[in-house]
């Protein structure tokens, strides 16, 4: 795999690099000109909160259409910001119901877009409450499934939040979100280049890329690229496991991955102390390649291994660390790039 190519200093970089490192964050501080609306609120985007707007008319058009098939299912938005998608939301969907964590943002964008009566807004943290908690909290008219889930999420909360919806009860039918186009190749995997968390978004529903989005979209412009990822949910989980065996065949999937450069009876070894023989003889009853990589594992081949692994050795899982999956996919995101390559489907 070719390592990524590190960009070479400028001249003055290298003559005074604390003067370049100053205007470097200078340039950074600088915001461009906002969107006229945003100009009319005065809004200010929020570093803390990791706040990027997406402005482009016509990509917020794309992903409510993505979102809104039928005007009578609920939407819930998480991450409402300046109402931008909202506004295309309510247009095309008989109720919304718009989470915002920034509660002046929030104050200002429901009285900017009060035109819209089927539309309600709330100020919530939303990984500190139940998707159905927000439905009931914000006064929609029932029914409130089936409902549909879409935002813009930043970086270090998409994983939380994507395993919340999935895992939720109920469970939105089909989730919309915009994300780091990194995390986005992450989620859908694909043949040769699964991830920890493609494998547990595949448990419970299909990912696909919808469109790749540019920075020059968003307002700040961030400094990564973004894509907008699709999950369609099943009804039931694509593997017949019990919510305990659930919990543990991600024990065996995440220690898996916990090392994805490896080769998988290396990896499952190291994280589980048990003696290389017995693993390799484990994954040959479950038909797997022992020098394959974990992302070449399918979410049924991980399934043999899961069971083979508890026939084999009964109790045992208690050895590997049980560590909560949400930590392990977000230490998996922090591994880079390199973990695999992909790009978006021609189709």
């Amino acid at each position: 795999m070719t390592p990524a190519r590190r960009r070479r200093p400028s001249s003055a970089a290298r003559r005074n690099p604390a003067r370049a490192r100053q205007r470097a964050k200078a340039a950074r501080d600088e915001l461009p000109e906002p969107p006229e609306y945003l100009k009319r609120l005065g809004v200010r985007p929020r570093k803390a909160l990791g706040q990027h707007f997406l402005v482009d008319e016509f990509l917020l058009g794309d992903i409510a259409d993505a979102a809104v098939h039928d005007p009578g299912v609920l939407v819930l938005e998480i991450g409402a910001g300046p109402g931008g998608l909202t506004e295309e939301l309510a247009k095309r969907a008989k109720q919304v119901v718009a989470i915002e964590l920034d509660e002046e943002l929030a104050a200002l964008t429901r009285e900017r877009l009060r035109q819209y009566p089927g539309l309600h807004l709330l100020a919530a943290d939303v990984l500190e409450f139940e998707p159905i908690e927000l439905l009931e909290e914000s006064g929609a008219e029932p029914p409130l499934v089936p409902y549909v889930a879409v935002g813009n999420l930043p970086y270090y909360i998409t994983q939380p939040i994507v395993r919340k919806l999935l895992e939720a009860d109920p469970a939105p039918q089909r989730i919309v979100i915009l994300v780091q186009r990194e995390v986005a190749l992450r989620m859908v995997g694909g043949a040769g280049r699964e991830s920890l968390l493609s494998t547990s978004i595949k448990l419970y529903g299909q990912p696909r890329l919808l469109v790749p989005v540019p920075r020059q979209a968003f307002w700040p412009p961030p400094e990564v690229q973004s894509a907008v990822v699709e999950i369609e949910r099943f009804d039931r989980p694509a593997l017949d496991l019990t919510p305990g065996e659930i919990e543990a065949f991600f024990h065996i999937v995440r220690a898996g991955f916990a090392q994805p450069r490896k080769q998988i009876h290396n990896s499952l070894v190291d994280e589980s102390g048990l003696p290389r023989e017995e693993i390799l003889a484990m994954l040959d009853d479950a038909g797997i390649d022992p020098a394959a990589r974990p992302q070449h594992l399918s979410l049924h081949d991980w399934e043999r291994v899961f069971r083979a692994f508890i026939e084999r050795f009964p109790g045992e899982l208690d050895v590997i660390e049980r560590a909560d999956l949400a930590d392990a996919a977000e230490d998996e995101l922090d591994d880079g790039p390199a973990v695999f390559e992909a790009e978006f489907d021609d189709e």
